[in-house]
């Protein structure tokens, strides 16, 4: 495997959401309740297609996001192989709390309990992230939405280019950095400069959910350095 110093971090084409979609899928697996639910059927190929297409009217139509992707050299010449992807969106208005605002949840949960679980955790899960934005006297935050290294190239460094990039940006423009994350990768948000603010994340999804697996999610933020 080529040595960490050689990851470098450029912006994402339409052409590789695919590739990244599939890295996302790989570098989950079934260990995020969040991204199970997010993304049905991640790891299907029609699951891979309907996600891949999201992401796509995403980086499409959010011109505050930016979708990175983490590269190493691969063969002969100029060629490269994307390991890792991050988008990072500039956030000066509240994400808003209901999920039909944001997707078309009959396609993507036809089923009418997977649609209500799923908007019942996006209502708890942008609570956190929302009372950031809404403290910021009106500048905003840098958020980092998603955040994907493919298992066989992890400890590469891939995953701080990638975090790195958005903390850059915000000390930039003296905004706080803010991430909802998976507990395995608290470290490399603590190295990051990132603290956790919330330990763990509510989800009050009712009783009839109860049997059902609930994300497990630190927030953690970043105060803009000089």
């Amino acid at each position: 495997m080529p040595a960490a110093g050689k990851v470098d971090v450029a912006l994402l084409s339409d052409e590789e959401i695919p590739i990244c979609f599939q890295i996302l899928s790989k570098s989950f697996g079934h260990d995020a309740p969040f991204v199970d639910i997010y993304f049905p059927g991640h790891d299907t190929p029609s699951g891979q297609v309907q996600g891949s297409r999201r992401l796509m009217e995403w980086k499409q139509t959010s011109k505050n996001s930016t979708f990175l992707k983490a590269v190493i050299p691969a063969g002969p010449g100029n060629q490269e192989r994307v390991i890792g992807f991050a988008i990072w969106t500039y956030m000066k208005e509240a994400p808003p709390a209901d999920l039909d605002k944001v997707e078309d949840v009959k396609e993507v949960w036809p089923d009418e309990d997977d649609r209500e679980f799923m908007t019942r955790l996006w209502g708890d899960y942008v609570v956190p992230r929302t009372q950031v934005i809404n403290g910021s006297s009106g500048k905003g935050v840098y958020v980092l939405e998603l955040l994907a290294v493919h298992p066989d190239y992890q400890r590469l460094g891939a995953g701080t280019a990638l975090v790195s990039w958005g903390t850059k940006a915000a000390d930039k423009q003296g905004l706080k950095a803010v991430v909802e994350g998976t507990p395995i990768a608290r470290h490399l948000y603590e190295q990051c400069g990132l603290h956790a603010e919330i330990e763990e994340m509510r989800f009050d999804v009712g009783e009839e959910f109860s049997g059902r697996r609930k994300p497990k999610l630190n927030f953690l933020t970043r105060e803009p350095k000089p």
